[in-house]
């Protein structure tokens, strides 16, 4: 009885598709090409369902040079956002443009504060998106929301005032009011704000900068609380890193923006917590990947348009320039309307004294011996 014969496969015997002998033999899968992130819209007559898990169609979203929209995700040609890139934790993201005024105010603040910052202790949540993930917001803003000269931008919880320094080079807003409770972030998002003012005053003064090149000063970060406010009047749009936020706040803030006249809010929760939980009266526009400093945390980015006919003006509101507002926003519009000489004056008081106040004093209880 004959052995039976084994089918061998020697090496030289395996040939590439060019006929190469020689040709090494990849055992390992290959590795599936990772398309970068698309910015997200809900499908129309359907709620957007982030939360909870559940999935929903996705349509991507093309931005073309001209400033319109359209749907057509085949061709890349126009997009106004560059290639992807690879970063430290393997995700591709895209690159958005950035305005030279941006980026001065950026450099300004990462020498002072660094480019994560910091005294994120005693608040609900700390935070802060990359430079890029900014942008594509405010570029989102700006095509859907007419994100402008012309707008009141509010940041709830400004923190070091990123957001806030942000708006005010690009698209150069009207007023942009950062409210932060923390104390010594505050004064860390007024430190940003002077070193910013002593740039932009040092421009105006030799007039040789303008532009996208040249610095916006319509900025002002207050300490406060704003359920002290009845309204977001005279905000346009309101901002807040929201991640974090207590439920109790939750529910003020949106009583408190659906009886004002603010059309847009932006945050960092979907329809389902906004909407059906804290009761916005608001309507999902679009939503966008962001990533965080430091982090490979990232959250989705909501923006939101008023639902139905807009709140009648409230009682109690001062009219600036025609424009009604809540008192305890007066100061700090008052402010930003200044030259930039006064404004650089007013903020740079406002530092010296806080830096002068001298830290609560404690008692000692006696104690008594039994």
């Amino acid at each position: 009885m004959s052995p039976k014969k084994t089918n061998t496969v020697k090496q030289s015997d395996i040939k590439d598709d060019k006929g190469d002998k020689n040709a090494a033999i990849s055992l390992s899968p290959k590795r599936r090409k990772t398309s970068p992130p698309s910015l997200i819209t809900p499908s129309k007559g359907r709620e957007e369902q982030h939360i909870g898990g559940s999935n929903v169609s996705r349509r991507q979203l093309k931005i073309e040079t001209d400033g319109a929209v359209s749907d057509d995700s085949d061709s890349m040609e126009n997009h106004d956002v560059k290639s992807p890139t690879r970063r430290i934790f393997g995700r591709d993201t895209e690159i958005a443009s950035v305005q030279s005024n941006t980026r001065q105010v950026y450099n300004l603040v990462k020498q002072l504060t660094g480019s994560i910052g910091g005294n994120g202790h005693g608040g609900a949540i700390y935070g802060e998106l990359t430079t890029g993930s900014m942008q594509k917001m405010v570029d989102l803003m700006k095509i859907h929301t007419n994100l402008g000269p012309d707008s009141r931008f509010i940041d709830v919880g400004s923190g070091l005032g990123k957001p806030n320094l942000h708006v005010s080079q690009d698209p150069g807003v009207e007023f942009s009011y950062g409210i932060e409770m923390e104390h010594v972030r505050w004064m860390l998002g007024m430190s940003n704000l002077k070193v910013v003012l002593d740039e932009a005053y040092k421009q105006e003064m030799e007039g040789t900068v303008s532009g996208n090149d040249k610095i916006g000063h319509r900025c002002i970060f207050q300490h406060g609380d704003i359920t002290e406010a009845n309204y977001f009047d005279p905000f346009t749009h309101v901002y807040m890193f929201d991640i974090g936020f207590p439920p109790k706040l939750f529910k003020q803030l949106g009583e408190m923006f659906n009886r004002s006249q603010s059309e847009y809010l932006i945050c960092y929760h979907g329809p389902k917590l906004m909407v059906d939980r804290y009761g916005f009266n608001v309507e999902l526009i679009i939503q966008a990947p962001t990533s965080m400093h430091g982090s490979s945390e990232g959250h989705m980015g909501y923006i939101y348009r008023r639902k139905g006919k807009t709140s009648k003006i409230g009682h109690g509101l001062d009219l600036l320039d025609g424009v009604p507002c809540d008192k305890l926003f007066t100061k700090a519009w008052k402010s930003c309307k200044q030259n930039i000489g006064k404004h650089l004056e007013s903020v740079q008081v406002q530092v010296t004294q806080s830096l002068n106040s001298k830290r609560p004093t404690r008692k000692r209880k006696a104690v008594i011996k039994v």
